[in-house]
């Protein structure tokens, strides 16, 4: 089965050019890993689950709750290889703004934004060196700890902002260490690429 054909197992409804980038996005990636490791090198042979198709959910779910918005903007933590952010732009779900500290992966996702629809800004450097901008989704994958992810989070935290988390199994205890020090509400939903994981929606976000 083609990595397309994973694709749209799942998401069936995306159209022919949007397959068209991801495309452009896979092969691109494929090629760059033969000299910087971009994404874990197990993950190479289900590409598609695991980096396309967990990164696309987070497009889905926020579209189902909040309504599809094309001027979205949304700042990514530890990019890496542009997961998820660059996947949620070329779906059609807005801005992106990936930040990421090494040089080679910012030159790799400013490729992708060049070669497909992607719409966006790669930020780079340290977290903690960005200057505050307005966005309305922070999101990250496989990056820090729930706690450590707020904080980084903290000024960017203006009326409305929400955190969209892919968190693996332990993330009940994330969500119980974050509380000691945070205020907010959270709302799981099991991963689509694997049952034990899960994308979680943290709002009202406040210093305990």
């Amino acid at each position: 089965m083609s990595g397309v054909d994973v694709f749209t197992q799942v998401y069936p409804d995306v159209s022919r050019e949007i397959l068209k980038d991801l495309e452009i996005y896979a092969e691109t990636l494929v090629k760059w890993q033969k000299q910087i490791n971009l994404v874990g090198p197990k993950t190479i042979p289900e590409l598609w689950l695991r980096h396309f198709v967990d990164s696309a959910q987070v497009h889905f779910k926020v579209n189902e709750l909040l309504g599809p918005n094309p001027e979205r903007r949304w700042l990514d933590f530890g990019a890496g290889a542009g997961f998820p952010s660059l996947v949620i732009s070329i779906l059609g779900g807005g801005v992106v703004y990936p930040c990421e500290s090494v040089g080679k992966k910012c030159s790799f996702m400013r490729t992708i934004l060049r070669e497909t629809s992607a719409i966006g800004e790669v930020k780079q450097g340290r977290i903690e060196d960005l200057s505050p901008f307005p966005v309305d989704i922070i999101t990250s994958r496989a990056l820090a700890t729930i706690n450590i992810l707020l904080t980084y989070s903290e000024k960017f935290l203006s009326d409305g902002v929400e955190l969209w988390l892919l968190k693996g199994r332990n993330w009940h205890e994330e969500v119980a260490e974050a509380e000691k020090r945070w205020m907010f509400h959270v709302e799981h939903f099991t991963s689509v690429v694997e049952e034990d994981s899960v994308l979680l929606r943290l709002t009202n976000v406040s210093r305990a």
